[in-house]
């Protein structure tokens, strides 16, 4: 291939590069066997050869870069050499599922016996000289392989190779991002930041923590963080390999260990603080002008999943050095809420202001939601309980400040994202401080106590019971604001020590006895069945924990008995009415979703009492008509 002319090795490469596709290219679950087969085969025989041979064009081509009137040819050349490569490193090695997305999945489990390709010396060089040498598309793609190359598995190298190898990417890393090279390019920006997230992952860099290229990189970077987390709008999907970087440096470093200067640590406390300061400011800055028009860009609240996982490695960050970040995150939420109390107060606060400040409010509730996610119980010190305390309080003097507000005259509609994220901070607290272990957290009590006057674990369930129902009263049924409440409502009645807890809750028995209330807006919904199923589901668990008085199991069927004795009082030809369908169909999901949940004999014994006296003929009036 080496004397092959250059419009050759172009067609051989891209021959390849269609071999590999190919035999990588997933079939149907009942051939993976024989495709197995054929695949194993395949690589043990063909793959290494295909990926040595990319290596020669790549490394003849870049020689060619400097004359001018092959420059094209050899762009061409290099850009479907490190196609090939990338596909070979990108090959299904051990036959892994397509939906496996653990760490290990992450990382490349090339075989050992591609040592003698990329265990050289200088290996490298060639990928850091081509991106410095050529221009985008080719140098996003050289960087795209540098990324593949650092999720090679860690033990694949010996350890003098791996430690050769780690400064070198250190050292290519910090000569880019120093100097800016190509950075301009969005490609190019993106990949660089996969390239630090998969490095960081893959490696732990404890080979170079003595050595200066440590600080040189980890400075560098910061550098480049704080100017990315800017550039949300030009780049958003940059910002989840930025956070993952930092979320990987902070897991290991000990802020509380002072020998931690000696590597940077010094560095490190330094910066964590103001990856969480920067990246919440941008997204508040970023919020307001997608809500005011400003930007073209897509909201980053609207993809909650994504939102919320870049919000949990910020968690992640800010936990690993919680004396210094906590207050970080609490200060910007006091100021925001500041800003909205004195909006509030200026009688003069428009439907747009209020939707931008509630939107953007989102941001440090959902930062507190998710720190107190983070909390490991075995490593959380009662400081730190504290701060959760602090930061969980002022989330609630916020919420009743927007329930107010939603409650008043002032003509702007209840904030969907604001609401979602309370909901999200009610459950993170519950899981974090009410689950199913008994965890010693009196510190968190204490200062909730001196904060809200809430003393113990079923006052702050009894709140959070109330926010669900104040939820029922106020969204419709349509919204994911329901849908999550019902979802908690769900959460709080399952486990055995979370159901006993709610069960003896004032609000609880009110709800028993009044579970068919008008006023919760998707009880009156004709469409949204299986919320009602749900909502019975959880109510059934609650009335059953324990031993059900039969007077109270009357009390709750009442108000259905009275509907089924209403449209048994119908005439055939009334029930199969369309009118009267919706109601029907209304109360069959609701003793659905009541006795899906019923998991003793006494208790499906009693109900099955209660609808063999004369109400079973509804369900068979019911099919006879239909």
């Amino acid at each position: 291939m080496a004397k092959a002319s250059d419009k050759h090795q172009i067609l051989a490469l891209q021959m390849m590069r269609a071999f590999v596709e190919e035999f990588n290219r997933e079939l149907p679950p009942k051939y993976i066997s024989k495709q197995r087969r054929v695949v194993v085969t395949f690589r043990d025989k063909q793959l290494k050869s295909m990926f040595e041979h990319s290596l020669q064009a790549m490394r003849s081509a870049i020689g060619g870069l400097s004359t001018p009137d092959n420059a094209g040819t050899k762009s061409m050349i290099l850009s479907q050499a490190l196609l090939v490569q990338r596909d070979c490193l990108a090959f299904d090695f051990i036959g892994l599922a397509p939906d496996d997305s653990s760490d290990d999945a992450v990382a490349i489990q090339i075989p050992s016996t591609w040592k003698d390709l990329i265990q050289v010396d200088n290996f490298l060089d060639p990928y850091f000289d081509g991106y410095k040498h050529c221009s985008s598309p080719v140098s996003s793609q050289f960087i795209d392989v540098l990324v593949m190359i650092a999720s090679i598995r860690r033990s694949f190298y010996m350890e003098s190779v791996r430690s050769n190898f780690v400064k070198r990417m250190s050292a290519g890393i910090v000569e880019i991002l120093s100097n800016g090279l190509g950075l301009e390019d969005v490609e190019n920006y993106h990949h660089m930041y996969r390239l630090l997230a998969r490095f960081r992952c893959i490696h732990t860099l404890v080979e170079i923590e003595d050595s200066p290229v440590y600080r040189e990189l980890l400075s560098s970077v910061a550098s480049f963080s704080m100017t990315g987390l800017t550039l949300y709008e030009w780049s958003p999907n940059s910002i989840a390999p930025l956070l993952t970087f930092w979320s990987k440096v902070a897991s290991t470093h000990d802020s509380r260990d002072n020998s931690n200067a000696d590597i940077a640590g010094d560095l490190i406390s330094s910066t964590l603080p103001e990856i969480v300061r920067e990246y919440l400011r941008s997204m508040i800055l970023v919020t307001m002008r997608v809500v005011t028009a400003e930007s073209m860009a897509d909201s980053p609240l609207e993809n909650i999943d994504a939102m919320v996982d870049n919000m949990a490695l910020v968690a992640n960050i800010a936990r690993s050095q919680y004396d210094t970040c906590a207050p970080v995150v609490l200060d910007i939420f006091r100021e925001m809420a500041g800003k909205y109390q004195a909006l509030l107060n200026s009688g003069q606060a428009s439907e747009e202001a209020v939707v931008v400040i509630e939107s953007q409010l989102a941001w440090p509730v959902y930062a507190v939601a998710q720190c107190i996610n983070a909390r490991q119980p075995y490593k959380s010190l009662p400081e730190d309980d504290r701060h959760d305390a602090e930061m969980f309080a002022t989330g609630l003097e916020l919420d009743r400040l927007v329930q107010q507000r939603i409650q008043s005259n002032i003509a702007a509609p209840p904030n969907e994202a604001l609401e979602l994220a309370f909901l999200q901070l009610y459950q993170c607290f519950r899981t974090s401080y009410i689950g199913e272990q008994n965890y010693k957290t009196t510190a968190v009590y204490a200062k909730l106590s001196s904060f809200v006057g809430l003393n113990d674990s079923a006052s702050v369930l009894e709140l959070i019971l109330q926010k669900v129902l104040f939820n029922f009263r106020t969204w419709q049924s349509q919204s994911q604001v329901i849908q999550r409440s019902l979802q908690l409502f769900h959460d709080m009645s399952v486990g055995y020590v979370s159901v006993r807890q709610v069960a003896k809750l004032d609000t609880i028995k009110f709800l028993l006895a009044n579970h068919s209330s008008d006023q919760f807006q998707f009880l009156r919904s004709v469409d949204e069945y299986k919320q009602r199923s749900m909502y019975y589901a959880g109510l059934a668990r609650i009335l059953f924990t324990g031993d059900t008085p039969p007077a109270q199991f009357a009390g709750f069927m009442r108000p259905w008995a009275q509907i089924i004795d209403e449209l048994l009082g119908l005439s055939d030809a009334q029930l199969a009415q369309d009118a009267v369908r919706p109601g029907l169909v209304r109360i069959l999901r609701d003793l659905r979703g009541f006795l899906s949940a019923i998991s003793s004999k006494a208790n499906y014994t009693m109900f099955f009492e209660w609808i063999s006296a004369g109400r079973m003929r509804l369900v068979h009036r019911s099919l006879q008509v239909s």
